[in-house]
């Protein structure tokens, strides 16, 4: 309901025209900048983990390095004594290669340690040039497959007085909830014998001091009534006088789409003149 608040006019229009239909818009855009955003900082981690171990291993191994004499041949130098020379952490790293090679020898270590550095500079490059952009695609796909499926949207259904949308989410409850209501022409309410507009949100008193039916039966009924008869998983439904700044945005509202929406829901338009002064000039197009 954040477009009633800054009364965003074609934000309003969209709402009014379809609740479920504007909320999967928005939905959308919020996850499309969402998985955006995670994807990049994760991103942005594996670029720091890149760069910090390949530093610390070159660091390591040129330290290593400079232990040998590099005119020398060692006949009885392990692989895996070599990985014992190196900082705790990258010994964890290089595990898997030193049980699988650690019995191979290495006659000259200097040569092996350049080769290292060489193979190191050849990783990062792979990450940088190739594997980066193939594990933001993968990413991005398991992310929207992912998220598609969390319930942002929520429950689908509609105040049968001003549409408003359940803000409850699709849990299976069975009563619905709506914080803010809107008048009640919104949705095409209008009185049955002169055809114009209910232009009353529809807790207000005069709500409830009123008559409501629908297309289904030519009998009114009291609101509660009417509720408990046709919809009655809006039942308790609230009594509230709503803000004077709430009632002043729904009727700059109203002033604003009053003429599509008469000639949607066939009403006829009897609001009063000096609304267009009272509130004509609170939206711009």
């Amino acid at each position: 309901m954040q477009s009633f608040d800054v009364l965003n006019i074609n934000e309003i229009r969209e709402y009014l025209r379809d609740p479920i239909e504007y909320m999967n818009k928005i939905f959308n855009s919020s996850l499309s900048v969402y998985i955006k955003s995670l994807v990049n900082s994760k991103l942005c981690e594996i670029d720091n983990y890149y760069k910090n171990t390949i530093e610390g291993l070159t660091n390591a191994v040129s330290k290593l390095s400079s232990l040998f004499d590099p005119s020398k041949e060692y006949e009885q130098l392990q692989l895996s004594s070599l990985f014992n020379d190196l900082p705790v952490d990258f010994s964890k790293i290089l595990k898997d290669v030193n049980n699988l090679l650690g019995s191979v020898t290495i006659k000259k270590p200097v040569d092996f340690c350049d080769l290292l550095h060489k193979s190191l500079k050849n990783i990062q490059n792979i990450w940088t040039d190739n594997e980066k952009s193939e594990s933001k695609e993968k990413m991005f796909m398991y992310l929207e497959a992912k998220l598609v499926y969390w319930n942002k949207i929520g429950c689908s259904a509609r105040c049968p007085l001003c549409s408003s949308k359940c803000e409850l989410p699709d849990d299976g409850h069975t009563k619905h909830q709506v914080s803010k209501h809107l008048l009640s022409a919104f949705s095409g309410f209008r009185d049955v014998k002169t055809r114009f507009p209910t232009l009353i949100i529809c807790t207000e008193d005069k709500s409830y001091n009123s008559k409501w039916g629908c297309d289904k039966d030519s009998i009114y009924l009291p609101l509660t009534e009417f509720l408990s008869k046709y919809h009655p998983s809006w039942l308790p439904f609230p009594r509230s006088e709503p803000s004077d700044e709430h009632i002043k945005k729904m009727r700059a509202i109203w002033w604003k789409l009053k003429d599509e929406l008469c000639e949607e829901y066939s009403m006829i338009d009897n609001t009063d003149p000096l609304w267009k002064f009272k509130y004509g000039n609170l939206i711009s197009e």
